[in-house]
């Protein structure tokens, strides 16, 4: 298994899955965020230090890909409302 190294204390350890979480980066926040078109957070794959504590980050994570499929039930409202695809 690849250790990882803490950039602050020097300590290279193995990365375990209990150790794991996802950090992202700071973004906008409150009421006008939502309105306002931005770039998504970058999200990380990162391990606490066991030595010092600080955050050690692996990589960059990707988000997943989940492609949209119309239920049945929509298809349906899509006929009835006259905006088939066929």
């Amino acid at each position: 298994m690849m250790k990882i190294k803490c950039k602050v204390c020097g300590c290279e350890f193995n990365p375990i899955i209990e150790k794991h979480y996802v950090s992202r980066d700071g973004g906008k926040t409150g009421v006008v965020a939502v309105f306002q078109s931005n770039p998504e957070e970058k999200l990380y794959d990162t391990f606490d230090c066991p030595e010092c504590g600080c955050q050690v980050v692996a990589q960059e994570r990707k988000r997943n890909y989940v492609p949209y499929i119309p239920s049945d039930d929509e298809e349906e409202e899509e006929i009835e409302n006259g905006r088939s695809d066929e």
